[in-house]
């Protein structure tokens, strides 16, 4: 019996003591728990920045208070001229988004015959990408453009009649439409004249006397095989033009540029055949003493590209951009 007394007693003795160690570690639990909670509430009135990224641009994450700040800079690579910035901020339950990119989509504009022009105002992201600096293209007003216009003619192709469509001035002129062509702006009538009578492109301008005469041709001629033909076409068109305007200074346009991808994926509409139709339209022009004029600077990014932002087709400008054509033209007093 003794034995067995002194087994209990041995037993109690170690479940007390088993107890006890429970009870202990349990407050240890707790008291860490309870550390632990105030280093999260300190921490979060102080500063804690985690960073994740690659190589190509690095995310932050910002704990002041309690405010979060979230920041995701992505840089550009080898194929892209424009940086992106994202910021999103949480505040007391209030959520802010801003971005440099451009949002919303693109919309189109019909002409009455039929010409699509591109028409978006948000740039941002666009204009990042341009060689020329908007802010070095001083501001033109709308008076001071139709004042520099007032005698001047710009006669072209669809683009041209998207500087018409989406410039909302009331001068310069303009005697331009789909298809229209150096060949065919003295042959086909197509526009009309002040009486309401139609008639062709060289044709309509004898209604009135301009000091300039804008033009720009060259975009539908991209898929023609000879050149000098194209050449040769430009030269009797501006000959017809000095024949019924012989005090207006000519002003040759060279043709915009299309986007890396339009140029990428088309055999016509590419910057090749755009830079070689540029070549021999400056040495055309040159050769009869008119004046060339490169406006790919107002509207080309740093590739030379027209940004794929402000286009529909890969061709035709939206309304922002039209109107940085005709400020361009002013600011450079071309």
């Amino acid at each position: 019996m003794r034995i067995i007394m002194g087994s209990n007693q041995y037993r109690n003795k170690r479940n007390s003591y088993r107890k006890k160690r429970r009870n202990e570690h349990r407050g240890l639990v707790a008291l860490v728990t309870v550390t632990i909670m105030a280093a999260g509430i300190m921490g979060a009135y102080g500063v804690i920045s985690l960073f994740t990224g690659n190589g190509n641009g690095k995310a932050s994450t910002t704990i002041t208070g309690s405010a979060v700040t979230v920041t995701e800079n992505t840089s550009s690579n080898a194929t892209s001229s424009a940086d992106t910035s994202q910021t999103s901020s949480v505040n007391t339950g209030s959520v802010q988004n801003s971005s440099s990119e451009a949002s919303g989509s693109i919309s189109s504009e019909t002409a009455s015959n039929g010409a699509v022009i591109a028409d978006n105002n948000k740039n941002k992201a666009a204009d990042s990408q341009v060689k020329t600096d908007i802010k070095e293209l001083v501001d033109a007003t709308k008076e001071a453009q139709e004042a520099y216009y007032k005698d001047a003619v710009f006669i072209g192709d669809s683009r041209t009649q998207g500087l018409q469509i989406n410039a909302g001035l009331k001068n310069p002129d303009f005697f331009a439409g789909r298809g229209l062509n150096v060949k065919n702006a003295r042959t086909e009538k197509v526009v009309k004249n002040a009486k309401g009578q139609s008639v062709t492109v060289v044709e309509a301008l004898k209604d009135k006397k301009y000091k300039k005469v804008y033009i720009c041709y060259g975009i539908n001629e991209l898929g023609w095989p000879y050149p000098n033909i194209f050449a040769d076409e430009y030269k009797k068109t501006i000959e017809a033009i000095k024949e019924i305007q012989p005090n207006a200074e000519i002003v040759v346009c060279g043709i915009l540029p299309v986007t890396e991808k339009k140029s990428k994926s088309d055999k016509i509409f590419n910057m090749k055949n755009v830079n070689k139709f540029n070549k021999v339209i400056k040495e055309m022009a040159e050769g009869i003493k008119a004046t060339y004029v490169d406006l790919s600077p107002a509207v080309a990014d740093k590739k030379g590209y027209l940004p794929k932002g402000v286009t529909p087709d890969g061709v035709h400008m939206d309304r922002e951009y039209c109107k940085r054509i005709l400020a361009y033209i002013v600011n450079m007093n071309y």
